[in-house]
């Protein structure tokens, strides 16, 4: 199962975490623009590079089975956010690691699944 994740880049160091022990579990998990600088900065330069890193995640989440947002404390960015319109549009499986308590967002949320429980994916495979 192909899952991409979704996250701001602040919490970069959470989504190295969460893509290694999603891969110990045998899944495939899908972050294009994680280390897509040298300098591993938090965000991109230009508007430009900002639009390219934005549709390289879009083109993952039409690659994969399900979408995953690490919300943590509820924080959800603005492309995090423009994502999961994207997700919803393509009717994609929804999961966030804790609820926003946005009820605009969290109405899309097939389930939440924290990132100290990732073991709970593989209840999801086949579903």
């Amino acid at each position: 199962m192909k899952i991409v994740i979704g996250c701001t880049m602040k919490y970069r160091s959470l989504v190295c975490e969460t893509v290694a022990k999603l891969s110990e579990l045998g899944l495939t998990p899908l972050f294009p623009n994680l280390d897509y600088s040298h300098e591993n900065t938090n965000k991109a330069d230009t508007t430009e590079e900002k639009k390219r890193l934005a549709m390289e995640h879009y083109k993952a989440i039409d690659e994969a089975d399900v979408v995953y947002f690490i919300t943590p404390e509820g924080y959800m960015g603005t492309s995090c956010k423009l994502e999961l319109g994207y997700a919803v549009a393509r009717q994609k499986p929804i999961y966030f690691s804790e609820p926003t308590k946005d009820p605009a967002l969290d109405c899309y949320v097939k389930g939440f699944i924290g990132t100290d429980s990732l073991t709970d994916f593989l209840k999801v495979v086949g579903n």
